[in-house]
């Protein structure tokens, strides 16, 4: 294994074909979300009003948490 330092893994070029931009990188992360929600309200392992319910609650938790 080869460790690299900071400087040396910011130096390197980028393979434009392994870059994604934002957008694409927030609409993979909102599509494994909704598979894995579906999956677990399909299994019985929570209700839609439950995961609901956690996404309100964490929101505040993580709005709190940036007034700080």
């Amino acid at each position: 294994m080869t460790v690299r330092s900071l400087e040396d893994t910011l130096a390197e070029k980028l393979d434009p074909r392994q870059v994604v931009t934002f957008e694409e990188l927030l609409m993979s992360m909102m599509y494994e979300q909704e598979a894995t929600r579906r999956i677990l309200v399909r299994k019985g392992l929570l209700t839609n009003e439950e995961v609901l319910e956690e996404v309100k609650a964490v929101r505040r938790e993580m709005e709190g948490m940036r007034g700080r």
